[in-house]
Formats: structure tokens, C-alpha cells, sequence
């Protein structure tokens, strides 16, 4: 009876992990909450003031999105010309983009048990770059986003 129940509890899992997104998870205006990467499986979190916590996804159900970055410190906030795209939902990640040919960013999407969503940087292969360990380690880490819907 106990592993039946474990292997039951196994394809629940197993299910629920394989759920792929739907739209109405992620819609809306989302707003930055925390950002950084992982370094030797640690979360590393950057230290972000106010500034460039107004950075910002806006993900509109007709398939638009804009992306307003803004850098600098406060008082002395730069934001960047707002980034129109497109977006689409591909399995447990969403591509942004220009053309079906030209994605911009492609971003493996966790829903958090808080609200939250977590953007964490699609590499499908480790890149390699011979000679330069550091270019190779740089373009292989992992950067993520918490995003928190307004």
C-alpha cells in the first residue's frame, strides 16, 4: 500500500510540475521585486535600490508586451525607451519578439507560491568558448527576476 501511494504521489508530481503555463498566469503588470543569478547553486541576490526596482513587464492578452528598463540610483533615475514585443507561451517558458524569427528574450517562468513569478534565463546548451573560461562562465550564468504583479 505504501508504494502505491508513493508512486501515486510520484505522478502527481510529476503532473503538476509537466503543467504548462496558461495565459492567465501571466498577464498583467509586473513589477520587479528582486533580481540576481545563481553562483555554484546559490542564489546571489543584487543589491537594487528603488530605481531599478521600476523596472517592468507589461503583458497585455492581445499578445504585446513592453519591457521599461530603468538604471541609475535614485535621484538620478535613467529609464530606456520602452521595449514593445511580442510574447507567446512555449511550454513552462515565454519568448518575446519582434518576428517568429527574432526572439529577444526567452525566460524559463515560475509561478511562486506567494504570487510571485520568477524569470530565470533560458539556456538551452552550454555555450562553449574556447580559451576565455570567464566569457564561457559569464554566458552560461543564470540570471532570474521575481516579478510581482501589480
Amino acid at each position: 500500500m505504501k508504494k502505491l501511494l508513493f508512486s501515486s504521489a510520484l505522478v502527481f508530481a510529476s503532473f503538476v510540475s509537466a503543467q504548462k503555463l496558461k495565459k492567465e498566469d501571466v498577464t498583467g503588470f509586473w513589477k520587479l521585486k528582486e533580481s540576481g543569478f545563481y553562483e555554484n547553486k546559490k542564489k546571489v541576490i543584487k543589491d537594487f535600490d528603488n530605481c531599478r526596482l521600476m523596472r517592468n513587464y507589461a503583458i497585455r492578452e492581445d499578445g504585446f508586451a513592453i519591457y521599461n528598463y530603468v538604471e541609475g540610483s535614485v535621484g538620478n533615475c535613467s529609464p530606456s525607451e520602452p521595449r514593445l514585443s511580442f510574447w507567446r507561451i512555449a511550454g513552462n517558458r515565454i519568448q518575446f519578439f519582434t518576428d517568429d524569427q527574432n526572439i529577444l528574450e526567452e525566460v524559463v517562468v515560475t509561478l511562486n507560491k506567494d504570487k510571485t513569478m520568477t524569470f530565470s534565463d533560458y539556456i538551452p546548451e552550454k555555450i562553449k568558448i574556447d580559451g576565455d573560461a570567464l566569457a564561457e562562465k559569464v554566458m552560461n550564468t543564470v540570471h532570474y527576476s521575481i516579478l510581482e504583479k501589480q
